[in-house]
């Protein structure tokens, strides 16, 4: 092989190289999808009641710019709301610039249908792009004190 030879064969592989690194290849991912009770996640949980609140975290890595963090509640087996129904209230955007974590939570209040819920994050890079995502299913029970309010009185008609 000239030394010709060996200098074009170094220059295209010079140029593929820029190019590959030139083009946006993130390889940005979200390593994970932690639920809990607690703001710092030491705590998972899948089940909550009244009162508590719903925490996620969400560690975004290898991200080289900014991406966004969408969470949000979709209704699996809940009989007051339609199954894939976003529960209202329960969106929220984190922008992250840079590796990070995006947190989320969400209390739950009374009112809230029991069942059976799943827990979306998302990660949206700046063209508006899903690149990543993790789901976790979580359970809302009610308290003893709303399981009245969900199943139906026993009464006597007035009808007569």
């Amino acid at each position: 092989m000239t030394k010709l030879n060996k200098i074009s064969i170094a220059a295209v592989a010079f140029t593929l190289i820029a190019v590959v690194i030139g083009c946006n290849m993130s390889t940005a991912n979200m390593s994970g999808l932690t639920v809990s009770k607690d703001s710092d996640g030491k705590t998972p949980a899948t089940s909550f009641k009244n009162g508590d609140t719903l925490y996620a975290r969400a560690p975004i890595a290898n991200n080289p710019g900014k991406v966004k963090v969408k969470f949000y509640l979709v209704a699996d087996d809940v009989k007051q709301l339609k199954k894939g129904e976003t529960l209202t209230g329960s969106e929220v955007s984190v922008d992250l610039d840079g590796d990070g974590v995006a947190t989320y939570s969400v209390p739950v209040k009374d009112g809230l249908p029991a069942g059976k819920y799943t827990l979306n994050a998302d990660m949206i890079n700046d063209a508006g792009e899903k690149k990543d995502g993790k789901t976790s299913s979580v359970t809302i029970e009610t308290s003893a004190a709303t399981d009245s309010d969900t199943s139906e009185p026993v009464e006597n008609s007035d009808d007569n």
